[in-house]
């Protein structure tokens, strides 16, 4: 996994989590039904379905593995169905007030990590260790390197927030990093507990980090950019996964229901002159 995978940490910890489960168990006693079993008891320590899908995969590839080197002969885990996964995505859209609060209650470095996010779309690790390196003042665009698909990709920089960007690096721009914890000298690991109580301060609820990018491409879409562009900037392979963050914001929803509400009235309308005219006529007659 190391090998092959830049975000190996996630399966070494489920490693681990296999390996107490599954301690002194002979490989080959392993079942479909001890596999259910292990995955019922991550339900119940509180993991989501598709967590435990992670499980399944790992286990899945392990076994494969053991029966090229002539451990086993069939795979377990292939008789064990994964959990769907269609309603596992949870549809929180930032809206233009929620978000002028919580710049309201962000440090000036959150502030611009938020703005980094909601202009770029970009992934939090891309933006914790980003580099003054990927940074083009000129061309006024970022380069989005160590990729989760490995591919790299150019982000145009906006207006506002190259104000933001600017601002960093008059502060910060000795640093190879444009966001550089001083306490540490080294770029954050994480923002999620400041994130958090910028949240709670601004009375925002349900909202993760991570749906800032969900905001951003939401947002495209609403102004009339099409999908291709918007998978283009999010640095996704497949136009499927793209359309998962496109989410139709509350008041868009509002506001198609309405076109069938004013074509509704403007047919009744019409209806109510032609029978009014129809009763003039039969007057006159």
């Amino acid at each position: 996994m190391k090998v092959t995978r830049r975000n190996f940490k996630p399966d070494v910890y489920r490693l681990q989590i296999l390996c107490g489960y599954f301690k002194n168990v002979d490989l080959r006693t392993i079942t479909p039904l001890e596999i259910e079993r292990f995955r019922a008891s991550r339900l119940r320590r509180g993991n989501t379905r598709s967590t435990v899908n992670r499980y399944l995969q790992l286990m899945g590839k392990m076994f494969n593995l053991a029966i090229e080197e002539g451990y086993l002969e069939e795979n377990p885990a292939r008789k064990v169905k994964s959990f769907s996964e269609k309603n596992n995505l949870k549809e929180r859209i930032l809206t233009e007030e929620e978000e002028e609060k919580l710049m309201e209650n962000c440090s000036d470095t959150l502030k611009s990590i938020v703005a980094v996010a909601l202009n770029t779309g970009m992934r939090r690790a891309e933006i914790l260790n980003l580099t003054w390196n990927q940074v083009d003042f000129q061309a006024k665009r970022i380069k989005v390197e160590k990729t989760k698909s490995g591919k790299v990709r150019f982000i145009p920089i906006n207006d506002d927030l190259f104000k933001q960007i600017l601002k960093r690096k008059n502060e910060n721009g000795q640093s190879a990093f444009v966001f550089l914890n001083p306490a540490t000298k080294k770029p954050f690991l994480d923002m999620k507990t400041p994130f958090k109580r910028a949240c709670r301060i601004s009375e925002i609820e349900g909202l993760r980090f991570h749906d800032l990018r969900h905001t951003f491409a939401t947002r495209l879409v609403a102004n009339g950019i099409d999908v291709e562009t918007v998978r283009d900037l999010l640095g996704h392979y497949s136009i499927v996964i793209t359309q998962r963050y496109t989410h139709s914001s509350d008041e868009r929803k509002r506001k198609a229901i309405e076109t069938l509400s004013k074509k509704s009235d403007k047919t009744t309308l019409n209806s109510d002159k032609d029978s009014d005219n129809r009763k003039s006529v039969e007057l006159i007659h």
